[in-house]
Formats: C-alpha cells, structure tokens, sequence
C-alpha cells in the first residue's frame, strides 16, 4: 500500500469509503469458510471492520456493521436458495446481518468511550479485548434468536483447516472466535495509531512488539499441542453407509425406495466381505421413508436384514408419529430384538421441520408454507445408545450439531463416540455440505471424540479427535466407509467450561454497553461546558 492509501484508511471520513470496507469485510469473513476456505479472511474482515467504525456513535457503526452482516451472510448461506430459492435467503442474511450491525453499533459505543479514558499502554488490548467480547455476543445472540437462532459460520469454524483449529480443544469454538477477534482487532488499532514519522525507525518497530508478540502467542501455542486420539475404552468397528438417495424434505420418491437404495448398498458391502465383524452399521437421517416403528412391510424388510445379513447392530434415520407427535428421529435396532432405543430431534429446523407463527407465515407465503404438512416436534430423550457388548455412542441429527449444549451434552451423558447423521439432499452440491463436514471436524476436536459424520448424498466422513480425516466418500455416490474407530471417556476442557464462553461474553457485553453509553454522555457534558 502507498502512503496515500494508508492515510486515507486510517484518517477518512466518508461514509460510502467506509461502507466499501465494511463490506469488504463481510465479504472477507465469508470466504473463510468453505468451499472458499480463505483461513486469512476472518482476520483481515475483522481488521477491516474496526478500521471502518472508528471514531463512530452506535447508529453509523450498526449502518456500516449492517452493510457487513448482510454481505457476510448473503455470501456464506447463499447455499440456502438451492433448497429455498431467493426470498428465504434474502430475509434471512437481512436478520441476521441488522444483528450484526446492533453488535457493531454496540462496539463502537464501548470503543469511543474506552478510548476517551486514561488506560496508559495498556489501552489497545482493553479495547480489542472489548470488541472480541462483543463479537463473541454477537454470535450467542445470533445462535439464540430468531426461532432458535442460526449458529452457523462462527469465526471459530473458520479454521479447521489449520493448526489453530486445535484451539477449541482447550476453548472451545466461541473462545477461538473470541481470539481471532481480539488479535485482529489489536492489528487494526496498531495500524491506526502508529507513532509519528519522525520517531526513528527503532521505536517505531519497537512499538509493535506488544501486538506482534500477542499474535505469535496466539499462532504459535497450538503447536505445542499433542491432542490424544488413543483408545481409553477400546475400538468399535463402525460401517457408515451413504445410499445417495434424494431424501429431500419435498421429493417425491417411489415409497420405499431410499430405504432400499440404503439396505442395496449396505448388502454391497457384506457380500465384499468388508462388514465383516462389525459393531455397528449407521445410516443417515431419513434413511428410512417408510416407518418400520408404525408399517409392517419396512419392519419386516429391517428386521429380516439385522437379523438375518447384518446381524449387527443398524442406527438408523426415521420419522414416525407417537400420538399426535410427528418426530425425526434415530432408531437403534438390534439382531433378534428389534428396536431397542431410539432419539427424538431436540431442535427441529424452523421453515423446514415446523412453521413457528404459522398462521402468520402462511398469510404471507402460502404455497411454500403449504409444503411442511405437519409440524415436527421437539424431542427430550437423550442420544445415548448402548451397543451392547461395545461402549455407548452418542447421536445427533443434522443441523444439531451446530448446538453446542447438545454435544457437549452427549459426551457428559457418556458418549465415547458421536454420529452425526444429516441429510444434504434438498442442498445439492452447494457448499452447505462442505461446511457441514468441517463443523463435524471441530467437534470431532472440541469433544475429543472421533464423529462419524454420515449423509444421504454428502459429504459424508470419519473425522479423529485431532480433526484429521480418516475417510470422506465421494458425494452423490452409493458407498460406504468402515473404520474401528477409538472409543474415549476423557472430557475435553472445551466440554468441561466452554458452555460457559458465549453466555460470559453476552452479559459482559450487555453491562459494558449502558456503562459507555453513560460515559460517552458524560464526556459530552463536559466538552459543551469546557466550550
């Protein structure tokens, strides 16, 4: 960059340059996910972010913090207009781009009002670390509200690819979010108050060791982490099998036909001879279109396959109703006994399992309303299954895996393994499946768990407690993986305290944000009286 280009990034004023970089920063923050997978983006959108609010009051910082939020999610979820079409994914990246754009709002109030106390040096780590707290909120929020909330494109998802994944073994996702956010921000406000020219070279680059030192902190300490992927409880042979049937929330299939495309490729794999001895075979959600808890014909059809080719245990996608109840659920069936235990969905996905408001939402669309008949229902059994003679493993159905509760809530209940089973069928080859197998990745790091993360279509993989790959079958293709996966007891720190993250960075952010606003005010009073 030349002299000119640094002056103006950091002394200009105008609103339509600083909108440019406000959405370049969202831009940048997307394409750390994949399939872009640019690791650097979410350090320079943030470093772009604080250079575009500086010296601005909540409603310019939550104008430029929207523009960001918009452009961030419009390109990260456009994955959503495959299943959808536009208007879906125009509202939604709007939502929840004006929640990022109070987050942004809210950090420059606490920012001007930091920057107008007496903090010594110590003044650019207060700030930056009150910029990550409340970046960090903003995610909570975002993962809460509306209906549920989306915890989806977290800053710490964004670096599975790299050693700083290993973070969230220690912190878990939110606290690398936290870090990232903090070391860019401390970037940005060293960038933006560099000594004078005429300092000397020495004590200018002298003074950039604070910041320096901190990244390299930051970048260096995942390195010396060995993350144990032993066997504490023994090995369980596990084969996961993808049928590539199109399972799809609103495709019309011959009934039947995805449970026997998945019983065909399942029989492909005995009679290979490469299912021999193993502790459990897993299908994906919705597996099965035809109940075998409720209908004859497809519990026949899974029966006669434990019993008789399998002879295993099979954990498997359904749904059924139990009463007036519809549930998506996970069936574990047993040679000789049938089905033993089964998982009811504890989050079911809003616009695509259930309507929330549906009156309300009908009167506005409704042909696409009109498409989820029946409302699913929110489960409370736990996702605990015991496969006998083995150890337990622990289930979660697609978009829950997302939740943090929810799987760290499987580990403490005693999982020493954890499938996630989802079906990617209505998202094509966007990259939703992509950035689906790379949060199974971090979970697989955060838990300390090896996650057999399988699809009807894809991508579906096994992913090791360090985050590294052992399988991923090719997407859109009948095939199946078999590993003897390590089963673990141990509890991660991530899962012993990282719940606590998030909640810790809303209520901070929540008490700093009425104290600026007071400090800012005060301040004014005073400059007006000074006049």
């Amino acid at each position: 960059m030349n002299n000119t280009t640094l002056t103006w990034l950091r002394h200009s004023n105008s609103f339509w340059g600083r909108s440019i970089l406000a959405i370049s920063a969202g831009l940048l923050i997307a394409v750390t996910f994949p399939a872009f997978s640019f690791a650097p983006g979410v350090f320079l959108g943030i470093f772009f972010l604080v250079l575009s609010i500086r010296n601005s009051g909540f409603f310019k910082g939550f104008a430029l913090g929207s523009l960001a939020g918009i452009a961030f999610y419009g390109l990260v979820l456009k994955w959503l207009t495959t299943y959808l079409g536009l208007l879906p994914w125009v509202a939604l990246s709007v939502a929840e781009g004006l929640i990022f754009g109070v987050a942004v709002g809210v950090m420059a109030v606490i920012w001007k009002w930091l920057g107008a106390l007496n903090l010594g040096q110590a003044k650019p780590f207060i700030i930056s670390f009150a910029i990550a707290t409340v970046y960090t909120a903003r995610e909570y929020v975002a993962g809460q509200f509306p209906f549920g909330g989306l915890p989806w494109a977290r800053g710490g998802l964004s670096q599975v690819d790299n050693h700083l994944a290993k973070w969230v073994w220690a912190i878990d996702i939110a606290g690398l979010t936290f870090l990232i956010a903090f070391v860019s921000a401390l970037i940005a406000l060293k960038f933006l108050n560099p000594l004078p020219q005429g300092s000397g070279i020495y004590l200018r680059s002298r003074s950039w060791v604070p910041t320096i030192a901190s990244f390299m902190v930051f970048f260096v300490v995942p390195f010396a982490l060995v993350l144990d992927t032993s066997a504490q409880a023994g090995t369980m042979k596990v084969a996961a099998v993808q049928g590539n049937a199109n399972a799809g929330l609103f495709a019309v299939n011959p009934p039947g036909s995805i449970l026997d495309k998945h019983i065909a490729v399942s029989r492909d794999l005995i009679s290979a001879g490469k299912a021999k001895g193993i502790d459990l075979m897993v299908w994906p959600e919705n597996s099965a279109d035809l109940d075998p808890v409720t209908m004859a014909v497809p519990r026949q059809k899974i029966t006669q396959f434990v019993n008789e080719e399998l002879k295993a245990p099979l954990l498997f996608g359904n749904k059924t109703f139990r009463g007036l109840d519809y549930f998506n659920e996970v069936d574990l069936w047993l040679p000789e006994r049938g089905l033993t235990d089964w998982y009811d969905k504890k989050r079911p996905v809003p616009f695509g399992e259930y309507v929330p408001n549906r009156p309300f939402f009908m009167s506005l669309a409704p042909d696409m309303i009109g498409l989820i008949g029946w409302d699913m229902s929110a489960g409370t059994r736990d996702g605990i299954f015991d496969i006998p003679g083995k150890g337990q493993v622990g289930s979660l159905i697609c978009f829950e895996v997302t939740i943090d509760d929810l799987n760290y809530d499987l580990v403490n209940s005693g999982a020493q393994a954890i499938m996630i089973q989802t079906n990617s069928s209505d998202f094509g080859k966007s990259e939703q499946g992509v950035q689906m197998a790379a949060i199974s990745r971090m979970r697989a790091i955060e838990t300390g768990r090896t996650v057999v993360s399988i699809s009807t279509v894809g991508v579906s993989g096994i992913y090791h407690p360090d985050g590294s790959v052992e399988h991923e079958l090719p997407t859109f293709t009948p095939a199946a993986m078999v590993s003897d996966i390590p089963l673990r007891t141990d509890i991660t720190p991530a899962v012993a305290f990282g719940r606590y993250v998030e909640p810790a960075t809303f209520w901070l952010a929540t008490l700093l944000f009425p104290i600026a606003l007071v400090g800012n005010f005060v301040a004014r009073r005073k400059r007006k009286k000074q006049s």
